[in-house]
């Protein structure tokens, strides 16, 4: 039988919250911390608000605003799934699909697919919202899914990585993948680079894939279990794997943060890291809260540290997003915070909600952040020209 994090409602932050001796062996909880004051050096407008209602509290869903570039498209837990037209912030099209959303959007081409927690896939058209195709891929998708013009692919709970067709959703192949008795909540979404699919899974195994049929190009176990407990044996990867060039970026629970060789699987460096967020990048670093939120730059070119933000402390970071000379994070209490790339100060901060920032996107100028209740907000850094 196998266990995981999402029974009865349990997540990994409020494991890492309450202490529980869990994580860390601390018997005390670890209180989120406070806000810390600090002079703005940017100053933040609210470009435009939007909502999908239907909110997913406490479900911890892999829902997140994605964007094609003109437009930008996210759903709710109920099913509406909504497009807005990113420079204006009117609402283009909002279709009612009926279906429990967990997974997405992906944005390929003229489809917007998510994946629902009954397992199955959906397609909508970009264009209208006109439903395309829905199949069922027989396991909850708690992650995005990814596309090209070849397959959408997708990632179930229960290990199996699924290429379809994106004409009509029709299987093209599939892999199945060994799941530990216990693992955290999500999955790391998958990524197509060219006739490549990356896909990261609880075992703490990275792999790379053909597209057209599936077949195994390389493998790298990222992290080995150790410890006398399940829960000291996690070695979940649960964000999405970075694919910049030739080079793949890659970050664990309980494991390593790592750059590797996307065309050999060859481990450039690696350094002991823990996270259940995801990685940003700019030309020069990676970004990525750990498990206790502490903010990280290292160096693409060899991991070395550049700088640390210790201050936002079991705040439950998202995966950041990188915007000009910023890197930005959501937390648990609707706070978007924008810290400096050169040396990670504080540079604005804005409360786009009170509940907790599910995912980020950029589009042109704009940031755009999706919470836990469907609300979908978008900011932009104020020039006085």
């Amino acid at each position: 039988m196998r266990f995981d994090l999402r029974t009865g409602g349990l997540l990994l932050c409020t494991l890492a919250l309450a202490g529980c001796g869990v994580f860390g062996g601390k018997d005390i909880a670890e209180p989120p911390a406070e806000l810390v004051a600090f002079q703005p050096t940017l100053q933040l407008q609210r470009a435009w608000q939007a909502s999908t209602g239907g909110g997913g509290d406490r479900l911890r869903l892999g829902l997140a605003p994605a964007s094609d570039g003109a437009r930008v498209y996210a759903g709710g837990h109920d099913g509406r799934v909504i497009a807005i037209d990113a420079r204006e912030g009117t609402r283009v099209w909002q279709v009612n699909t009926r279906m429990s959303l967990s997974g997405g959007p992906a944005v390929s081409g003229d489809l917007v697919v998510f994946g629902t927690l009954d397992g199955h896939v959906l397609a909508l058209d970009s264009g209208t919202g006109e439903e395309r195709w829905r199949v069922f891929v027989g396991g909850e998708v708690l992650a995005s899914p990814a596309g090209s013009s070849r397959a959408v692919v997708v990632r179930t709970v229960d290990g199996r990585l699924i290429a379809l067709a994106p004409l009509d959703g029709r299987r093209l192949w599939a892999s199945d993948h060994s799941v530990p008795r216990l693992i955290l909540r999500g999955n790391a979404p998958p990524v197509i680079s060219g006739n490549t699919v990356i896909a990261a899974f609880d075992s703490g195994r990275l792999g790379a894939y053909a597209l057209a049929n599936g077949d195994t190009l390389w493998e790298q176990q990222m992290a080995v279990p150790t410890g006398r407990t399940e829960l000291d044996r996690l070695v979940d990867i649960n964000a999405r794997p970075l694919a910049i060039g030739r080079d793949l970026f890659v970050v664990g629970f309980q494991g390593n943060m790592a750059s590797i060789a996307l065309e050999s699987g060859q481990v450039i460096w690696a350094r002991e890291f823990s996270s259940h967020g995801g990685l940003a990048a700019d030309l020069a670093n990676l970004y990525v809260a750990d498990a206790a939120s502490e903010v990280l730059a290292v160096s693409r070119r060899n991991g070395n540290s550049v700088w640390l933000n210790s201050e936002m402390r079991m705040r439950d970071l998202s995966t950041p997003v990188t915007l000009g000379d910023s890197v930005i994070f959501g937390d648990f209490e609707g706070y978007l915070h924008w810290l400096s790339t050169d040396d990670g100060s504080f540079q604005a901060r804005v409360r786009a909600g009170n509940r907790r920032v599910l995912g980020l996107t950029t589009v042109a100028d704009l940031v755009v952040a999706q919470l836990d209740d469907g609300r979908v907000v978008a900011y932009r850094v104020r020039r006085d020209d």
